[in-house]
């Protein structure tokens, strides 16, 4: 009998040779170590042994060869699926081509959000609708243990808002979007011995302008700058006026993290600007410790990252343990700033009145603070999230710690 050749036979076959194709052309492809697109290293096939306790032995002094095999074990089998399983999703073949035809069927059939983004006019914006109760209650005890062990030292916080609350009238209200005003201000009631810092007031009056990225989870140096304005009076000082500033743009076609969640090319890339004071600028001395080297730049801007993705990364460079920035100007002043990446863009203002200036991110500081620094050499603080990593920051409560 001749074979004849149909739709619904080539449909058949068409679908057994991609479902063959993909994992061979995955498993003999060259592996990639990290991901430019998500900023993020990706999954090692996994082992059947299970290192963890090896290498706890070796750690320990407890592995010689007569006994290594006393410490080799083989691993839960779902553990070690689940492994294979994240590992073939990181380096399936032609996997942002996949992700990037999955979440365009998504917006084809009205879906809005995508991978914890929502979509509207041109705007994307990292959701907020959970967050751990608990989580946020430990950062607030150990906030304020901290107060109360620098009794001497003036604190304050600024919370900012995120996209989110400014596009949140527009937003469906059935899909649980929190109010950040509300998180703020129970945040603000329960903190004690700290100057709050009501940013989301600035923000609001300037919602119109370009606040916050379109494709990033960040605010850009203009809404940067209405931070600045508000948390001046609290600091002790007046704010420059945007006059006083040289706009530098430095890119036109910057896609951000929540660009990395959805790949959706339909929304305008940003545009990322440095504000630099006209007059009276003070020289800068910036040094990264990364918690092995330190690395010394003259300048408030690491302009390499602006080759890669990850242009944001060009202010103060990427989250590091401590940045310490040193000025030229002689007050006296120098301020502690506890924060998370939002504070990057805001420090090039915040430098402008101080002669020193330390950032410390507690996500990254496993010991004691006072054995990298001296708080009492500070005569301010300054804790400095957007809400939604406040809300999920695990980390903070090592702060009270130190005393």
């Amino acid at each position: 009998m001749k074979f004849k050749m149909t739709p619904s036979k080539l449909m058949i076959f068409l679908f057994a040779a991609v479902t063959l194709a993909l994992p061979i052309t995955t498993i003999a492809l060259p592996k990639l170590e990290r991901s430019e697109n998500e900023n993020r290293t990706l999954a090692k096939f996994p082992t059947l042994i299970n290192e963890d306790k090896l290498e706890n032995a070796e750690n320990f002094g407890e592995y010689v060869d007569s006994v290594k095999w006393d410490y080799i074990t083989i691993r839960d089998k779902n553990s070690f699926m689940d492994d294979i399983e994240v590992y073939f999703s990181d380096h399936l073949a032609g996997r942002e081509t996949w992700v990037q035809t999955k979440n365009k069927l998504e917006a084809l059939i009205g879906k809005q959000e995508i991978n914890g983004v929502y979509t509207i006019n041109d705007q994307m914006i990292q959701v907020f609708k959970e967050y751990d109760q608990a989580t946020v209650d430990a950062s607030i005890k150990a906030m304020n243990t901290f107060a109360a062990n620098h009794s001497d030292l003036p604190c304050s916080i600024m919370l900012s808002p995120t996209a989110q609350e400014m596009y949140f009238s527009q937003m469906p209200k059935y899909n649980g979007y929190l109010s950040q005003k509300t998180f703020i201000d129970n945040v603000y009631k329960q903190l004690q011995g700290f100057t709050t810092i009501d940013g989301l007031s600035f923000m609001t009056e300037h919602k119109d302008d370009y606040l916050f990225y379109r494709t990033d989870h960040h605010w850009t140096s203009l809404g940067a700058y209405y931070g600045y304005c508000a948390a001046a009076k609290a600091l002790g000082y007046s704010a420059y006026g945007l006059k006083d500033f040289n706009i530098e743009t430095v890119s036109s076609d910057f896609h951000g993290t929540l660009y990395s969640k959805t790949l959706d090319s339909g929304v305008t890339p940003d545009v990322i600007d440095y504000y630099h004071l006209k007059n009276n600028a003070p020289k800068i001395t910036m040094t990264v410790f990364d918690g092995a080297k330190e690395t010394v730049y003259d300048s408030l801007y690491v302009r390499d990252y602006l080759n890669v993705k990850d242009k944001y990364s060009s202010f103060t460079g990427s989250n590091q343990p401590i940045i310490t920035i040193e000025t030229d100007i002689d007050n006296g002043k120098s301020l502690l700033l506890v924060k998370d990446s939002y504070a990057h863009s805001l420090v090039p203002f915040l430098a402008n009145h101080y002669s020193k200036i330390t950032m410390v991110d507690m996500r990254y500081i496993n010991a004691d603070l006072n054995y990298f620094i001296n708080v009492d050499e500070y005569t301010q603080a300054l804790f400095m999230f957007n809400t939604v990593s406040f809300a999920e920051d695990e980390s903070l409560k090592k702060i009270q710690l130190t005393k």
